[in-house]
């Protein structure tokens, strides 16, 4: 999907070249919409946007296709491919939250985004789901949502979460979880995060493992789903916006991250779309629970970076032995 801005002016071809900014993202175009209108509106910058999962999103980037931003992908997925970002610090660091502002100046954090269940309350009758112990029941084979963690950005953050949470804090003791898990998908693996929260929401799958802000975008459109936060912990992990290091655009892309991770921008997320602010000055939708009410459960970012391909690669080995039973 393409948002354009339309210009007047005397040298229109020109203008209309400088005045652009090529976007790819895995957010959920709803959720982008209404922030690229009001980035427009106010820079006078046309994004054109390219809608896709992270894999691909990041494949834009590393082929050089004329993107100027990754917006979106979780830093634990991404930043493994730092060395294609371009390094620039938004002056409204300094109002970050300590934990987001401690980010190379390659990444940028632009929500914090937890890890979530979400249950179909029309459909899931009397099996009570409180974390990722209960999804190993046998009247959810088949029945649950996971997309590709190699596709999917969102699928990875709860592949992180539970080797981290199922592992007691090591991950290397919770696979024995991720292969249970596999047997209970019933040969069931989704090629993105969309299909997901939308298969849940419309009653195709009963729970689905998915991030907050979608569970809490069809809650608020009146979908009969219930968000539910894992009793084994939950990693609560922020995205970003990364600017290619190759971009023609670099001040447009600046612009983009400074409107993106401002004070009003942040405030209408929090309000509007579900999102978790990284600003410290900025308060939380009043439908999600604080943060303090969750049980964390800690991740060691530089692990998981380190480890990433190595864990995607068991994970599809993992999910071919299943699927050949």
């Amino acid at each position: 999907m393409f948002v354009m801005f339309i210009y007047s002016s005397s040298d229109g071809k020109k203008e209309a070249l400088s005045k652009k900014l090529v976007v790819v993202s895995p957010h959920p175009t709803e959720f982008m919409i209404p922030l690229i209108q009001e980035f427009e509106n106010e820079t006078g910058i046309a994004v054109e946007l390219k809608n896709s999962g992270t894999s691909d999103a990041i494949n834009e980037i590393i082929s050089d296709s004329g993107t100027d931003i990754l917006w979106g992908g979780s830093v634990l997925s991404v930043g493994p491919y730092e060395d294609y970002f371009y390094s620039y610090e938004t002056p409204n660091r300094v109002d970050f939250m300590e934990e987001y502002a401690d980010f190379s100046d390659k990444i940028t954090c632009f929500t914090n985004v937890p890890s979530v269940l979400m249950i179909n309350e029309d459909v899931i009758g009397d099996i009570e789901i409180n974390g990722y112990e209960d999804l190993l029941q046998d009247e959810l084979k088949g029945q649950i949502a996971f997309a590709d963690p190699s596709k999917s950005s969102s699928s990875f953050e709860h592949l992180v979460n539970m080797l981290y949470a199922m592992g007691d804090g090591n991950p290397d003791k919770g696979w024995d979880y991720v292969d249970a898990l596999l047997k209970n998908l019933d040969g069931v693996l989704l090629d993105n995060s969309s299909e997901v929260y939308k298969g849940v929401a419309n009653g195709k799958f009963k729970v689905g493992l998915t991030f907050e802000e979608a569970a809490f975008t069809m809650l608020k459109a009146g979908s009969h789903v219930k968000i539910i936060y894992m009793s084994e912990g939950v990693v609560s992990t922020p995205d970003g916006i990364y600017i290619n290091k190759n971009s023609s655009r670099i001040e447009n892309a600046k612009k983009f991250v400074d409107f993106m991770t401002s004070k009003d921008a942040q405030r209408y997320i929090a309000n509007n779309l579900g999102r978790r602010s990284v600003r410290e000055d900025v308060i939380g939708a009043s439908m999600l629970i604080p943060i303090y009410e969750m049980l964390s459960c800690d991740a060691d970012r530089q692990e998981v970076i380190e480890n990433k391909q190595k864990w995607l690669d068991t994970f599809t080995g993992l999910s071919g032995e299943v699927s050949d039973e």
